[in-house]
């Protein structure tokens, strides 16, 4: 893996995404090369889903942002192919999360997540795992995490909750809802039991 400063050029940029930049390229760091491309994978994939046939579409980004997604797409692309650092570490086959869908998240500072779909079982339930790095401790019992499935970019359906604990944080979630008509997860700061989603601090 090259050096972070021949990946990036980083005039112009602030500190708060050279940050977020470092982290990604130290997770790639870790995560070491991928294996060969396997043969099935060797031409690209259209953008229609084999599987639903819904298109694949992708949300334009500020041009400012375009560093960011490249070093994200990179990570990515190792989870994809490789199993990724997710798994890299894993003690035992058991704990191995077979992935079909990897979603980038990000905060307005060094806060960064990787969330990972897995197929959905026979009735509609959907496996998920989700690995958060740089969100703060909760020092209040009642303080936590939420994670949401979004609809017209605002949060409809709860995934999951989770307190954070160290740097990085692995949880796993099984969510029973449809897919469709989604457009997005967010990851919320909850408060006192409420239900309702609290303020936003990582999004796709």
């Amino acid at each position: 893996m090259s050096d972070f400063n021949e990946l990036i050029d980083g005039d112009g940029l602030d500190p708060a995404e050279e940050a977020r930049l470092r982290r990604v390229h130290e997770l790639l760091v870790q995560a070491g090369p991928p294996p060969d491309l396997p043969p099935a994978l060797e031409h690209a994939p259209t953008g229609e889903s084999q599987e639903t046939g819904e298109v694949v579409q992708f949300p334009l980004l500020p041009r400012r942002r375009w560093a960011i997604a490249a070093v994200a797409a990179a990570a990515v692309a190792l989870l994809a192919f490789g199993g990724g650092y997710l798994t890299a570490h894993s003690k035992s086959a058991s704990s191995a999360f077979h992935t079909t869908r990897v979603v980038p998240m990000h905060g307005t500072g060094a806060e960064l997540a990787l969330l990972r779909v897995s197929k959905p079982d026979s009735v509609g339930n959907w496996p998920m795992q989700l690995e958060v790095t740089g969100l703060p401790k909760q020092p209040e019992r009642d303080s936590y995490y939420a994670l949401w499935l979004t609809r017209n970019k605002r949060p409809v359906d709860q995934c999951g909750t989770f307190r954070v604990h160290g740097k990085t944080t692995r949880v796993r979630f099984t969510v029973p809802y449809s897919l469709e008509g989604i457009d997005g997860w967010v990851i919320t700061r909850q408060t006192n039991g409420r239900l309702k989603p609290g303020p936003v601090v990582l999004s796709t």
